[in-house]
């Protein structure tokens, strides 16, 4: 009764309407047969009644039914053959299934199967003699990455192996820190090197080492957000070292990430014996195992957007926010934070790109579609101010445009520059770019907004931010835990955001419109994320659609966005005589 509930149902009729057609059936095709000799009784049920069908009650128990009855009529010596089968790659659920899914079932250790492997287990489950099966790929190794939320039925997949794989760690990091620490620097450098080199190799895809150029630009070699952030991850396993989140894009290639390893070694002081291991030195070990449920922020915002009440979770954020250090002007900061480098070209003017002010925010959430770039100009990404346990929060809407454009100015220079921003970070981009023009007088030579919704439109539904925080937890495995420095940054900006001064800019606009729905592809829509599509704010911002929604505008459809931002800024470029920054 608590499943349907959570589902939103209207209560059992509405459980039964998906519980029935198999359930029912399966038994009335029992009492039909079981005065019958038959040779085969298949039934085709589905993993997800075992092992990821959380808020599908019905669903889970429509085939679990059908698992019982299998073993039900083995004890009776009837032919009996449940098959509890994984996602179909392309085919039955699976037509209806985005690459975006499948690429986090990947993630989460459960591949789809592709039809041929589906039917070949369909033979040796019938020749194993037993009455209920799960075809089901697994890849243990991601598996391991989230153990403690494993359902209980996966568990025992990973547990054999993560306690081979815990002496493992121990002595592969044993062995690195000895081989660091007692070779010649130049070696030092290789074998690090060559570290690097395996571990990105492994993670592209690829059969073997050689096929990553070491001088080569992560970007180029085909990283992206996340699949930057499980190198960080794997490499922190690897050496028992802590790196910062950005430590592969700053490093720009596996060459220069070596030499900053070694420098970390250096600075640690070489060991030839490995570090005792903690669950702090561990991305992969989870702090959750050691505390009580709902013990940290983390835990309590989760809770809360699990439950459909994201509003209440982010008003959880803000108070934690409120207890942090705040800076109420510009001119308070010792210091902003350095802008990213993503990319380096000769031609201008310097891409920047402002990072939205999520969790999951940062300069990595640009690479893939900064890859799809021509490479022909610089481009970095913009930090958000207390997104560091080192920074104070803003704590005005002014203060925060105030820190934006002391950054973008410190980033660009002299150099002519556009501002881009996706999603509420193309808010942040206007606001800036419209301070720099009335503060310093200052134009940028255009602002890129990404899908940005106007979230001052009081007639604008807005972004729905239950789809957002949900679509944030779903990328945690890769991005590592998010701390309270990160939630209370992120819940103090959703604050800040919507009261940010959007008077109209001087500089030309590009709005890069979506035009999916809000909801990736193949997801059933809720009502919390029926929505029209974002519009231009101005009659004069140059609209050009792209077909995508609102997530894979920045990843699968990353290139055919990169495609309007270049045209767009090619014809500004052509039109536009060559002038300083000053306001003319």
């Amino acid at each position: 009764a608590h499943d349907w509930v959570g589902n939103g149902m209207a209560g059992p009729s509405a459980f039964l309407e998906v519980l029935a057609p198999k359930a029912d059936a399966a038994w009335h095709l029992h009492e039909q047969t079981k005065h019958l000799d038959l040779p085969l009784f298949a039934l085709i049920s589905s993993a997800g009644g075992l092992t990821m069908a959380a808020g599908q009650a019905n669903y889970a128990a429509a085939n679990t039914f059908l698992d019982a009855l299998a073993t039900y009529r083995h004890a009776q010596g009837l032919a009996a053959q449940s098959l509890a089968y994984g996602l179909w790659a392309g085919t039955g659920l699976g037509q209806y299934v985005s690459d975006t899914d499948v690429k986090r079932m990947e993630r989460q250790g459960l591949p789809p199967l592709r039809p041929e492997e589906a039917l070949a287990l369909f033979d040796a489950a019938c020749a194993s003699g037993r009455p209920a099966t799960v075809p089901l790929h697994i890849n243990r190794t991601a598996l391991q990455a989230r153990a403690d939320r494993l359902p209980a039925l996966l568990r025992p997949a990973t547990t054999p192996t993560q306690r081979r794989s815990a002496g493992a760690k121990n002595t592969e990091t044993e062995l690195i820190w000895l081989r660091i620490g007692q070779a010649p620097q130049a070696e030092q450098e290789a074998a690090l090197r060559e570290l690097v080199q395996r571990r990105a190799a492994h993670l592209l895809g690829h059969a073997g080492p050689t096929a990553i150029d070491v001088e080569r630009g992560f970007l180029e070699s085909g990283f992206d957000s996340l699949s930057a952030m499980e190198l960080r991850n794997a490499l922190m396993k690897d050496t028992g070292l802590r790196l910062s989140p950005m430590v592969v894009f700053d490093s720009h290639s596996p060459a220069q990430l070596a030499k900053v390893l070694l420098a970390e070694y250096a600075e640690q002081g070489i060991r030839t014996t490995a570090p005792e291991a903690t669950a702090a030195d561990d991305p992969a070990a989870s702090p959750r195992r050691a505390r009580g449920a709902g013990e940290t922020l983390r835990d309590l915002f989760h809770g809360a957007v699990v439950a459909g009440h994201a509003d209440k979770g982010f008003d959880l954020l803000r108070a934690a926010a409120a207890v942090r250090p705040s800076f109420a002007t510009a001119a308070e900061l010792e210091r902003v934070p350095a802008a990213a480098r993503l990319a380096d070209g000769a031609e201008g003017p310097h891409l920047i790109f402002v990072n939205t002010p999520m969790a999951t925010g940062g300069a990595y959430q640009h690479a893939r579609l900064v890859s799809h770039l021509q490479g022909k100009r610089k481009v970095s990404a913009l930090p958000i101010l207390g997104f560091d346990a080192s920074e104070s929060l803003p704590a005005t809407p002014q203060a925060a445009v105030e820190g934006l454009a002391r950054t973008v100015l410190e980033a660009v220079g002299d150099e002519p520059f556009v501002l881009i921003g996706y999603s509420s970070g193309g808010t942040l981009a206007y606001a800036t770019a419209g301070h720099l023009e009335r503060a310093y007088g200052i134009r940028p030579h255009g602002v890129v907004l990404l899908d940005t919704y106007n979230v001052h439109d009081g007639e604008s539904e807005g972004v729905p931010m239950d789809g957002l925080a949900l679509g944030m937890f779903d990328k945690e495995a890769a991005f590592g835990e998010f701390d309270t420095t990160r939630l209370s940054a992120m819940g103090r900006w959703v604050e800040l955001v919507p009261n940010l001064p959007l008077d109209s800019v001087a500089a030309p606009v590009l709005f890069v419109q979506c035009t999916q729905s809000f909801v990736p592809d193949g997801d059933d829509p809720s009502p919390e994320l029926t929505q029209g599509k974002a519009e231009p704010w101005e009659p004069a911002h140059t609209l050009r659609p792209v077909a995508a929604n609102h997530f894979t505008i920045v990843e699968e459809r990353a290139d055919d966005t990169a495609r309007v931002v270049e045209e767009w800024l090619d014809a500004a470029q052509t039109a536009r005589p060559t002038t300083t920054q000053k306001a003319m």
